[in-house]
């Protein structure tokens, strides 16, 4: 992946370089003809830096160390000597939810910062915010750092759980498997077999004067019995482990409100108690034991709020220190490490700067220990807004500067064009090795320089509802170069016209349904998540400058379906995880020159059926506006196409219907469909094997696309939309964007242009 992305994007961002000389841009440097603004490490001892002053501090930060606060200095001071100033108070956000850039300027209010405050200090508010939160509970994994009073907080319930110091750990930290609910009826079954072959079992061990069924061999023992004890032996792994787990959440509170649990049962209760501990531990999973669930489950409960506790210090630190390199770029294929060359002609590997920082926080607050921990957290008695502390500082590589030369690469990974079903509507196998990522990459020194890469998703095939019907559209990420100039927090998703109607709307409780205003945002749940970067169209206007424009409707975006990321289709946008994608853009943000135009107002209306009532959809604003003074150049890879299929079926393919037993066109039609799309007419079986009254499709009355005869496997023309059939030439314009209203110094912007053109 990354080394794909190296070599597309060398052959034209350093024309960009170019043409800024040429065209006399002065807003801001490139990083070749910028100094390098290195932050380095203080020269003498912290101690020293903290000498008792002369005269009383202005502006004074706490200086810690080794666990200790070891004196003050002043803040302007802690920053010309590369100490790191981390905000600690309970007003902490990421950048993207600034309302300032500087002291110096005029504040510009973000309607959804208080939300996001209020969620993050695990307060439910009596709105749909709060409902929504509630109900999620923990939201780490949503976006939403906790503050360190939250924590602060649930690390003192877990210090007073009486009943962790009875659980069995032990018994999870031998087991190294796999183990997921699958439906109630398994699981049922095999806690009966377990209880009944138990007392079985324990009879051969007594009868043969042996330990364990371990050192039972088959010679020993009937075939019947043989059989018995290798369909016993992984029950007796897999039920004690469930029981264990139940133990464990049990005694944190996770099966409350879940009613009673059944020891070594896994149910659907289980299920979700261990997806509440996931998200209480921002752990990506299915609420199963395994895997980075396994390693939380084996840890003492203060252990993992220890985790949690350094976790979001140290995002707290990658914002504060403005780097993202976290050790994400995967190594050469020969095993080494990525490498970048300095200035001196140095080679160098790329750094992982959240190790280092959380090396740093580890040893300045002396966290080492759950006690040590806990102690610090109680040491700083109640948190204001804001307390800024100072701890040492990292040393950033040297392509560090004011205005970074920055671009992406999306490499779609392994892509499937082929229908993914078959003609009974089961899925096809379309197996996928390369997922899609988003690397980040820094030209510096004649070089593109990887920093950090992201899973993200790309488009495929999705649900539409046309003409009152549902249908299989191939939503695809279109490749080629594209633009970031705009980004947008706590953006606000419009639904397109497609959009099923019954995918805005949302249950009430007491039956019926309402708009469902998390998937439309502003929310931490929103199709748009937390942050969206938008994806434009670019191209050389006159006198050689770009002119950007063209939105496709494409972004790359936060998402609340963190287990989609690599693993399920998008409708073309590229999704990360939330806090993942404040991460990215704070950092764009943080070293690229821009605007801030703040919260968008916007009037938009639409009124929606669904089972013959009527909602309507309104919104008064859009998100909060930053624009890039240069935009930044993204790459769509192609990726590597699989199957037969070289391109996207570009007609809409209706949907199996289950009732009937065959795919139905919207006039009534039977067709089957083939991998590359192709439709041909299928006869229909009799109303009486098919339990329906089936519509004859010769009969005009009924059907007004009916012929005088139609042979099996006759080619059947795809369904034409009827606004396209009324428009022919509806979608030639890019349309206008309601988030920002039509064309103004928001979405449209002239840059230097790059040397290829898209």
């Amino acid at each position: 992946d990354t080394s794909q992305g190296e070599t597309v994007v060398d052959g034209w961002r350093p024309g960009l370089l170019a043409i800024l000389a040429v065209v006399g841009v002065s807003a801001c440097s490139s990083p070749e003809q910028s100094v390098p603004k290195t932050e380095a490490k203080p020269s003498e001892p912290i101690e020293e830096l903290v000498a008792e002053p002369e005269e009383e501090l202005i502006d004074p930060v706490t200086v810690w160390r080794g666990g200790s606060a070891v004196g003050q200095i002043e803040r302007a001071k802690a920053e010309a000597k590369g100490l790191l100033l981390i905000e600690l108070g309970e007003g902490w956000t990421p950048y993207i939810f600034s309302e300032s850039s500087s002291p110096e300027e005029e504040p510009k209010p973000q309607s959804y910062k208080p939300t996001y405050l209020a969620l993050a200090r695990g307060e439910f508010p009596d709105d749909r915010h709060g409902y929504r939160a509630q109900r999620d509970k923990y939201l780490e994994l949503y976006g939403i750092m906790p503050t360190l009073s939250l924590l602060r907080s649930r690390f003192n319930t877990v210090r007073g759980l009486e009943c962790a110091e009875g659980l069995d750990l032990e018994r999870l930290r031998t087991f190294d498997g796999f183990l997921a609910y699958r439906s109630a009826r398994r699981a049922v079954r095999r806690l009966d077999r377990y209880n009944m072959l138990t007392p079985q079992m324990e009879a051969i061990v007594a009868r043969l004067g042996v330990e364990s069924l371990e050192q039972v061999e088959q010679g020993q023992v009937e075939e019947e019995e043989w059989e018995l004890i290798q369909e016993y032996k992984p029950l007796s792994v897999e039920i004690p482990v469930v029981a264990a787990a139940q133990t464990r959440l049990e005694c944190e509170g996770f099966f409350e409100g879940r009613g009673e649990w059944t020891p070594g049962l896994f149910d659907w209760r289980t299920h979700e108690a261990l997806a509440e501990f996931e998200r209480r531990h921002r752990i990506y999973g299915w609420g199963f034991i395994g895997k980075n669930t396994l390693t939380a489950l084996q840890k003492t409960p203060e252990d993992v709020e220890r985790e949690a506790v350094v976790r979001v210090l140290t995002e707290r630190a990658m914002h504060a220190a403005k780097v993202i390199e976290d050790g994400s770029v995967p190594p050469l294929p020969s095993g080494e490490p990525r490498t970048y060359r300095k200035a001196s002609g140095e080679e160098v590997p790329i750094p992982n700067l959240e190790a280092e920082l959380r090396d740093n926080l580890v040893e300045a607050f002396g966290l080492q220990t759950p006690e040590s921990t806990h102690a610090w957290l109680e040491s700083l008695g109640p948190l204001p807004e804001s307390r800024v502390i100072a701890i040492e500082g990292i040393d950033v590589p040297e392509y560090y500067s004011d205005a970074m030369d920055l671009s992406v690469s999306i490499n779609r990974g392994d892509v499937w064009y082929e229908f993914p079903f078959d003609e009974e509507g089961k899925s096809r196998a379309q197996p996928v090795s390369r997922r899609p990522r988003v690397t980040l990459f820094v030209h510096y020194n004649d070089q593109n320089i990887p920093l950090a890469r992201f899973g993200t998703t790309i488009g495929g095939w999705r649900s539409e509802f046309v003409d009152g019907q549902m249908m299989w559209r191939y939503k695809d990420s279109p490749t080629g170069k594209r633009v970031w100039s705009r980004i947008a927090a706590a953006p606000v998703w419009v639904p397109p016209e497609s959009t099923p109607p019954r995918s805005i709307l949302s249950r009430k409780r007491g039956g019926g349904y309402q708009v469902n205003y998390h998937e439309t945002g502003p929310s931490y749940a929103s199709a748009y998540g937390l942050v969206a970067a938008y994806h434009r169209k670019f191209w050389n206007g006159p006198g050689g400058v770009v002119q950007i424009g063209g939105d496709e409707g494409i972004r790359t975006h936060g998402s609340v379906d963190y287990m989609s990321i690599m693993r399920r289709h998008s409708h073309g946008c590229h999704r990360m995880h939330n806090h993942l994608a404040m991460r990215l853009m704070s950092y764009v943000l943080q070293h690229r020159p821009h605007r801030r135009f703040g919260q968008k107002r916007m009037e938009y209306e639409r009124e929606l059926e669904h089972e013959g009532e009527s909602y309507l959809i309104e919104f008064d604003q859009g998100g909060y506006i930053y624009e890039l003074e240069e935009p930044i150049f993204v790459h769509v890879l192609p990726g590597r196409i699989r199957g037969k299929q070289r391109t996207p079926i570009a007609h809409l393919l209706p949907k199996y219907n289950e009732e009937i037993g065959a795919y139905v066109m919207t006039d009534g039609t039977w067709v089957n469909i083939d991998r590359f799309g192709n439709q041909t007419y299928r006869p229909k079986v009799d109303e009486v094997d098919a339990g329906v009254a089936a519509i004859d499709p010769f009969d005009t009355l009924v059907n007004p696309y009916a012929v005088d005869a139609i042979a099996p496997g006759t080619p059947v023309e795809p369904y034409v939309p009827e606004r396209d059939r009324e428009q022919p030439d509806a979608g030639v314009a890019p349309p206008i964007d309601p988030r920002v209203g039509p064309s103004s110094a928001i979405n449209t912007t002239v840059v230097p242009a790059p040397s290829a053109t898209p």
